[in-house]
């Protein structure tokens, strides 16, 4: 075992010769322009941290495989819960439809689940256009969704091309680093209650304090991901610079350099480091504490990383010239909204309100608490006067952050989920995000979530459904596509769906209903 230098200072002694323990994921890649996945989801006894834990995994493995795709490409996962609990699917940050598709499969629409006993077939059409970078697949099963992600019911997903048109990067090492956290009792499982403020195992790709060998000035991509339920990390890597290259997988406008990365619940961070000098350094998570009413966690070496070998010419990073990436402030602004998150006095139970009218609430499916209309770009504040961090993330989209505390910022690039800060007490105002959230997509059509990323408050009640229309020009197309003569594709949609529910010996349900209605195959009356 490696000796640590305090403070993650260099040293030479040491750190000559050492082995590399770090592994990557297992992973899976598309070929020919599709992926074919089954995971089976069923409780298995796995060793983790050096002790063993029954608990429901993804084909019997804490660390499942990881996704590699391109874009253009289709997702076919099949999801066989062999398990004792409702559980589904859901492809955070990407892009793509979250809606049924016209066979029957679903797309990213976490609204269907997967009884005991049966299986969700999914078919993710991954847009030609989509952002290269790191995504994650993670069960959003609404009240269980804390307990299954800790418990391992998460894993990698990986858009290729992040550093094509990079060529000054062609060829540097690729590491991928999923952070996953599990709380195990003196009995071997997940607490049945979890206490996100308890001692908890912090793991890199199911690993603990894995080495990473590097070359002094040699440049190595880290692909950083957090699928814990609840847990943040401060990454700082002791006497190195973190070059974050693309956050949430989007990459930025330029390379922003750090040597501290908040890593909120369910955030990437896909960064560059270069080898410092010969010796042993600590990739470490500092210190956490996520306001009076939220949680504390203390700090944590999570990867040894030692410089060692023949010393490389750094590559110089300042001659690595980013892609445009579009500013949204260019753009007009549809619709203003505040979506305030709230909670409790004792911190139990949670809400939002989505400034409807509705006041604080608790997540129904079968509410829509916010109408947008496609083809649009809006601004929302979302509020936090709590006394602990929330995290906002919306699903289908991305949104760019124009301000914080009302702090204006610089644009950088766009993201999927941003911390909100705290209220640090009643005569002060409460934690605030200004956010640019970009509706054009006209896959986005249709039912999603957007909530609080830590998934205790998510369960607890902290999340809301958006439904985007179709706006005049998907009208129009539509009318078009439907007059006397047109190609009958709503016909044969209509009719796949309709054979699909009409072998089930159950009338059908809302949300098969809710599929039709949102395809334009059919209309009722209310």
């Amino acid at each position: 075992m490696l000796a640590l230098v305090g403070a993650g200072s260099g040293c030479s002694d040491g750190s000559k010769g050492a082995i590399e323990t770090f592994r990557n994921p297992p992973e899976i890649s598309s070929s020919d322009g599709e992926l074919r996945v089954k995971l089976t989801v069923a409780e298995s006894t796995v060793e983790v941290a050096g002790q063993w834990v029954t608990t429901t995994v993804y084909n019997r493995s804490y660390t499942p495989p990881l996704l590699r795709v391109r874009p253009g490409d289709t997702l076919h996962l099949e999801l066989d819960n062999r398990s004792n609990a409702p559980t589904n699917e859901h492809y955070h940050g990407m892009n793509v439809s979250p809606r049924i598709n016209a066979d029957g499969t679903a797309s990213d629409d976490i609204f269907v689940h997967a009884a005991p006993g049966t299986k969700i077939n999914y078919k993710v059409a991954i847009p030609s256009t989509h952002n290269a970078g790191l995504y994650w697949y993670h069960s959003h099963q609404h009240g269980s969704a804390e307990q299954q992600v800790m418990g391992g019911l998460s894993g990698g997903l990986l858009v290729e091309g992040l550093t094509e048109p990079l060529q000054r990067l062609a060829g540097i090492t690729e590491r991928v680093m999923l952070l996953k956290d599990i709380q195990i009792t003196p009995d071997g499982r997940v607490p049945a209650d979890i206490d996100s403020s308890a001692p908890t195992n912090r793991t890199v790709n199911g690993q603990t304090n894995p080495t990473l060998v590097i070359a002094p000035g040699e440049t190595q991509l880290l692909r950083i991901g957090n699928l814990s339920a609840n847990l943040y990390y401060r990454l700082q890597l002791g006497g190195h610079t973190l070059y974050e290259l693309a956050r949430d997988g989007n990459r930025h406008t330029q390379l922003v350099a750090s040597d501290e990365i908040l890593l909120a619940p369910g955030s990437r961070s896909e960064v560059l480091i270069q080898g410092a000098a010969p010796g042993i350094y600590a990739l470490k998570t500092l210190d956490i504490d996520t306001g009076p009413q939220g949680d504390t966690a203390t700090e944590t070496i999570l990867a040894t990383v030692v410089s060692q070998g023949e010393a490389r010419e750094p590559l110089a990073l300042s001659t690595v010239l980013l892609p445009p990436v579009e500013d949204f402030r260019t753009l007009p602004i549809a619709r203003k909204r505040t979506i305030t998150f709230s909670e409790s006095a004792d911190g139990n139970t949670f809400f939002i309100d989505s400034g409807n009218g509705n006041g604080p609430v608790q997540f129904d499916h079968n509410r829509v608490d916010t109408t947008i209309v496609s083809g649009t770009v809006e601004e929302w504040t979302v509020l936090n006067p709590t006394g602990e961090w929330h995290v906002f993330h919306i699903h289908q989209t991305d949104f760019q952050v124009v301000e914080v505390d009302g702090v204006p910022q610089p644009f950088i690039g766009h993201q999927d989920n941003v911390n909100v800060a705290f209220q640090t007490d009643g005569s002060s105002p409460p934690g605030q995000v200004k956010l640019l959230i970009d509706f054009r997509n006209p896959l986005m059509i249709g039912k999603f979530a957007y909530h609080c990323h830590i998934l205790e408050h998510e369960d607890g009640g902290m999340m809301g459904v958006a439904q985007v229309v179709p706006g005049p020009a998907q009208l129009a197309a539509r009318r078009s596509s439907q007059a006397p003569g047109a190609s009958g594709g709503m016909s044969a949609m209509f009719k796949s769906l309709l054979g699909r529910f009409a072998q089930q010996p159950r009338p059908l349900d809302g949300d098969a209903m809710a599929a039709l209605q949102e395809a334009n195959v059919c209309r009722v009356s209310p």
